[in-house]
C-alpha cells in the first residue's frame, strides 16, 4: 500500500518536472539564447532528481517494513540512504562542472529545486479551489 501511495506521486513528480525542465529551458533562451549544454545540464539534473527520489522511495519502502517486522526504524539504514543520494548528487555536479563546456552546472542543479516548486504550487492551488468551494456553498 506504501508503496503504491509513493510510486504515483512520483509519477505525478515526474511529469511536471519534465514540464518544468521545458519551462526552465524556455526561460534560459533569454539569457543564454540557444544551447544545449544548458539541455545537457536540465536532463542530466532531472535524472538525478529521477534518481534521488528512487532513492528516498527505497529509504521508506525499508523503513515501512523495518517498522512493520520490528516495531522499529533503522537510523543507520536512513542515514545511509541520506548519504547515497548527497553522493550521487554531487558526483553528478562535479561531473557537470568538469565537463561545463558541454553540461550547464546551472542548469544541472535547477531541477533539484521542482518539489518544492511542485507542492508548493499545489498547496497553493488546492487552498484557492477549497476556498472558491466554500464560498459557493
Amino acid at each position: 500500500m506504501p508503496s503504491e501511495c509513493i510510486q504515483r506521486e512520483l509519477c505525478m513528480l515526474m511529469k511536471k518536472a519534465v514540464i518544468l525542465d521545458i519551462a526552465a529551458y524556455l526561460i534560459s533562451l533569454l539569457f543564454y539564447g540557444l544551447t544545449i549544454s544548458f539541455a545537457a545540464g536540465l536532463v542530466l539534473g532531472t535524472a538525478v532528481l529521477f534518481a534521488m527520489l528512487y532513492l528516498l522511495r527505497l529509504s521508506v519502502c525499508r523503513a515501512a517494513d523495518d517498522a512493520i517486522r520490528y516495531g522499529t526504524t533503522s537510523q543507520k539504514r536512513y542515514m545511509l540512504y541520506y548519504a547515497l543520494r548527497i553522493l550521487v548528487f554531487g558526483i553528478a555536479f562535479a561531473g557537470a562542472l568538469h565537463f561545463r563546456n558541454q553540461v550547464s552546472p546551472v542548469a544541472a542543479v535547477i531541477p533539484m529545486i521542482y518539489p518544492r516548486l511542485i507542492y508548493t504550487a499545489d498547496a497553493i492551488f488546492k487552498k484557492k479551489s477549497s476556498i472558491a468551494d466554500r464560498k459557493k456553498r
